[in-house]
């Protein structure tokens, strides 16, 4: 059973990194830049969002699932992103 489940979470991480990646390659709605943070229900990773009150991309823990599209894997992304907002 252990032999599937590392293979398994290994290819969920990097469906999760491609996603995310082909999504920041392209132009991000400004309502992407509205949404409220949501963490996600399982494991995951360190990520950045667009926090429209402070105007400010800031680092949360995403958890890998059930989140939306205000997430980014760099503060960069992010701020290249939504900065106009």
């Amino acid at each position: 059973m252990q032999l599937w489940v590392s293979p398994s979470l290994l290819l969920l991480f990097l469906c999760q990194e491609l996603r995310s990646e082909l999504r920041q390659g392209k132009a991000v709605s400004a309502n992407v830049c509205k949404l409220r943070l949501e963490n996600g229900l399982c494991r995951g990773w360190i990520l950045c969002f667009y926090n429209w009150r402070t105007y400010e991309c800031e680092v949360f823990y995403y958890g890998g699932c059930n989140g939306n599209g205000n997430n980014f894997l760099r503060k960069e992304a992010c701020e290249k992103a939504c900065k106009n907002i």
